[in-house]
């Protein structure tokens, strides 16, 4: 079935109840029971820290987790004055319609900058979030990609192909554009739930390394942060 939007209705009338938001963070999951509870914790922790005088809202978008991934982030306390939606996303099962639910609820909010991190992350830190964000908040930029300190081994797609490839046929020297951990302006996010692709396979797969190909053909003002090591479970190579 085509959705029009990737929120479910509670998704909507949460969003309803808020009205809006300064900024907004979103956290694509499943099965992640094991590392989510870290992962909105140092985002709170971030956020109280870096952006106090700012509203936040935190969005954990699930495909449907069979294990307590929900349950585990509905119970997880957040710092006063911030606030947290837990909810199944509407459409293709994959990264991408997790992403369109986060990107469609900072669009609503008239948040001023989205976030968006891996649900699975070990290392991610509160400062994680400054890094990410204050290029938007601060410095106008639109799109802000990540730099990870990496063994020469590590990311070996990314390394060998990836960075090479963007690098060679846009020239822009992008370290990680497949990172997962990303920030956008609201123009940005604007344009990006415009996009016509989202009952295509970027809904499925490939999520990351479009929002980067987008920004960068399309102009759109980017930069890069240092964030340091990144530690997260084992992907399905598959």
């Amino acid at each position: 079935m085509k959705y029009s939007s990737g929120m479910r209705r509670y998704t909507v009338k949460r969003l309803e109840e808020l009205e809006s938001a300064d900024i907004v963070v979103g956290i694509p999951c499943l099965n992640n029971e094991r590392t989510i509870e870290h992962v909105i914790k140092m985002v709170s922790h971030g956020l109280k820290e870096h952006f106090e005088g700012l509203r936040p809202v935190i969005i954990i978008s699930d495909g449907g987790s069979t294990d307590d991934t929900r349950d585990v982030a509905k119970e997880f306390q957040l710092k006063p004055w911030q606030e947290k939606i837990v909810s199944i996303y509407r459409g293709t099962p994959g990264k991408g319609s997790a992403i369109r639910m986060i990107l469609e609820a900072a669009h609503t909010l008239g948040a001023k900058a989205c976030m968006v991190v891996d649900s699975d992350l070990r290392s991610i830190t509160n400062t994680w979030v400054k890094m990410l964000l204050n290029p938007v908040l601060e410095h106008d930029f639109d799109f802000v990609a990540p730099i990870y300190t990496r063994y020469k081994y590590d990311g070996t797609i990314t390394n060998n192909i990836v960075y090479n490839l963007c690098q060679a046929v846009f020239g822009r020297d992008i370290r990680q554009p497949i990172g997962g951990d990303f920030a956008f302006s609201s123009k940005l996010v604007a344009f990006y739930i415009e996009r016509d692709v989202w009952e295509t396979d970027v809904a499925r797969f490939g999520i990351d390394i479009w929002l980067t190909v987008q920004a960068i053909i399309h102009g759109f003002n980017i930069c890069q942060a240092h964030l340091g090591r990144k530690i997260h479970d084992a992907k399905d190579p598959s």
